[in-house]
């Protein structure tokens, strides 16, 4: 089984919003063409099937005022779906963050996807801290298994016009997961989307909570830095991601098995990669 560990549903505005930004769309490589037909639950069920994926990952976030809203809105899109996995989403400022984790345990939802410059806040905001105490607190007391999925776009402000210390960048993300070591963390694209691979390969070392997922980052990475963080890393947290609607699948596919056979990696390290270990994040089993 395949599980594609990155994707999302959007809204058409949202795309037609990306597409404008023609700077940032050709920096990333964004495959826009057809983009706003690549949206709803029966599109993209459709096209996992095809494709011969029997598990997608999907990655809401929101503003601290519509963080339930929203969560409960993912979670009705993919609950009668065999095929789709929801994260929920939380934030910094929002009074309620207890009470979704709680919401989370019940709906078996074990991914929280966060991202610092669209939600607007620092990763180094104490409040943030706050934030992963409460998720560690449940992860240590109540075997919860929460893991963190955070974006990673580098000089998003400039992109989108938001505050540079809401940008996650290697560095920050870095210091978060050394801090809190009862959770995994997934860091998107990679660990840095367009960031110098320095500032990723320096301070994104390995760890034993932290996993990197492939999405969109081949795009930008050089064949070689992108095969340093196969080989790096190692295939036990290697994540396969596409980043879905702006990626398809087969060519995604197709992209990820030229690398890691590159990166000499075995046919039982590209299960890992595949689905085994989003597998275990997500505790699906058979």
């Amino acid at each position: 089984m395949i599980i594609d560990g990155h994707a999302h549903l959007f809204h058409p505005k949202v795309i037609s919003n990306v597409k404008k930004r023609k700077e940032m769309v050709e920096i990333l490589g964004l495959q826009t063409n057809g983009a706003e037909d690549r949206v709803g639950v029966s599109f993209l069920e459709d096209e996992l099937r095809a494709n011969g994926i029997g598990g997608c990952f999907i990655l809401p976030t929101a503003g601290a005022q519509e963080v339930g809203k929203v969560n409960d809105s993912f979670y009705e899109m993919v609950e009668k779906s065999d095929i789709l996995y929801t994260a929920g989403t939380l934030h910094p400022e929002y009074a309620e963050n207890k009470k979704e984790l709680v919401k989370f345990g019940s709906r078996n939802i074990k991914g929280i996807k966060l991202c610092s410059f669209s939600q607007q806040f620092a990763l180094d905001d104490p409040r943030t801290f706050d934030l992963f105490d409460l998720i560690t607190e449940f992860n240590k007391t109540q075997n919860s298994g929460f893991f963190v999925i955070l974006d990673t776009l580098y000089g998003a402000d400039k992109f989108f016009g938001s505050l540079p210390e809401h940008n996650t960048t290697p560095y920050l993300l870095a210091e978060l997961i050394k801090s809190f070591p009862k959770i995994d963390f997934i860091a998107a694209h990679m660990g840095g989307l367009a960031a110098p691979f320095k500032e990723i390969s320096t301070n994104l070392t390995p760890m034993d909570n932290l996993f990197l997922d492939t999405s969109n980052a081949a795009h930008v990475l050089e064949e070689k830095e992108f095969i340093y963080l196969l080989k790096t890393h190692g295939p036990e947290h290697i994540i396969f991601g596409t980043d879905w609607p702006w990626f398809t699948h087969s060519r995604e596919i197709d992209l990820q098995n030229r690398m890691l056979e590159k990166a000499g990696y075995s046919k039982k390290d590209n299960a890992l990669v595949f689905s085994e270990n989003m597998a275990r994040l997500l505790e699906i089993t058979g």
